[in-house]
């Protein structure tokens, strides 16, 4: 691999992203930027075929702007 090195290689979503959405929340504030491409995992019992990549439209801190709407619900669930 090449390219520019990143401090965060992975978060988890703060809150679940409805299939269609273009915009998804995450933990933290990761040092990604506008092009860069990213795989938001399955969180469904066939996680083998819902994960969906991405490329990065704007990030503000924790806020991500997909260039295209997700096609899957990716679930963001804690349990205590």
């Amino acid at each position: 691999m090449c390219g520019i090195p990143k401090t965060t290689t992975w978060t988890r979503l703060a809150s679940t992203a409805a299939a269609g959405a273009t915009e998804i929340i995450v933990q933290g504030e990761p040092d990604w930027e506008a092009g860069d491409k990213i795989v938001i995992a399955g969180t469904t019992w066939h996680y083998n075929y819902d994960h969906e990549e991405r490329e990065i439209a704007t990030i503000d801190g924790s806020t991500i702007t997909l260039t295209e709407a997700l096609t899957y619900e990716h679930l963001s669930v804690i349990y205590e």
